[in-house]
C-alpha cells in the first residue's frame, strides 16, 4: 500500500522518516526531495573501471560544493548528488526514488532508486544529462520524488538492511560512497578469471 500525505507526515514528524520535513515539498502520496549542497562528479582521466578491482572505481570520485555557485552538467555528463533530506525507513516501509516529469521532459535524466526498509542516512542520486545543452543546476531545487510503500510483512532480522554486513551506504553521513561491491561477487570474478 502506497503511503499519502496524512501518513508521510505523521512518520514525518513523530520518527523521522523525513529530515528536514516541508510541508511544501508533500504531494498526495509523495515528497519531493531537494539538490544538497554537494555533488560528486566522476573524473576526466581515462583509464579502464574494473569491477573486480575495488582501487579503480574508487580513484574516479571528486566532490564539489555547489552551494553559491550551482553547477552545469555538460552534454553526456552523469554526476550524483547528495540530498538535502535524510530519510530514515522503520522496518515495515521501503522507499522508491523516482524521477519528476519535468525534469525527464527536459532530458535530465533522474536515476531510479530503490530503498530497503530501514535504510537510514542521506541518498546519493544519479543524474544525466542526455540534452545537447548544457543544463545548470542549484542547491535547494527540488529533483525527484520519494513514494513510500507499506510492506505486507515485516522482513526476516537477517535480511533488514541495517543488519546487513554489505550494506555499505547504510547511516551515509552526507560523505560520498562511491560504487561498493561485495567481498563475495569479486571472489566470484576472480575465480573466473583464476581458472
Amino acid at each position: 500500500m502506497v503511503l499519502t500525505d496524512k501518513r508521510i507526515r505523521e512518520l514525518a514528524k513523530n520518527e523521522q522518516l523525513i529530515a528536514p520535513f516541508n510541508e511544501k515539498n508533500l504531494q498526495s502520496e509523495s515528497y519531493d526531495v531537494t539538490i544538497g549542497n554537494k555533488i560528486t562528479v566522476m573524473g576526466k582521466e581515462i583509464h579502464c573501471i574494473d569491477i573486480a578491482k575495488q582501487e579503480t572505481i574508487d580513484g574516479i570520485y571528486k566532490d564539489i560544493d555547489i552551494y553559491e555557485k550551482g553547477y552545469i552538467i555538460s552534454p553526456g555528463e552523469y554526476i550524483m548528488i547528495t540530498l538535502k533530506e535524510t530519510i530514515k525507513l522503520p522496518n515495515n516501509l521501503t522507499a522508491h526514488l523516482r524521477p519528476k516529469t519535468r525534469y525527464t521532459r527536459l532530458g535530465l535524466i533522474v536515476s531510479d532508486q530503490h530503498c530497503n526498509s530501514t535504510y537510514s542516512g542521506y541518498l546519493q542520486v544519479g543524474l544525466f544529462n542526455a540534452t545537447n545543452y548544457p543544463i545548470m543546476i542549484h542547491s535547494g531545487y527540488t529533483i525527484a520524488q520519494l513514494v513510500f510503500e507499506e510492506l505486507e510483512d515485516i522482513p526476516s532480522a537477517e535480511k533488514l538492511y541495517e543488519n546487513r554486513k554489505d550494506a555499505h551506504y547504510q547511516n551515509e553521513d552526507g560523505t560520498f560512497i562511491g560504487a561498493k561491491f561485495d567481498d563475495e561477487l569479486l571472489d566470484s570474478i576472480w575465480d573466473k578469471i583464476l581458472k
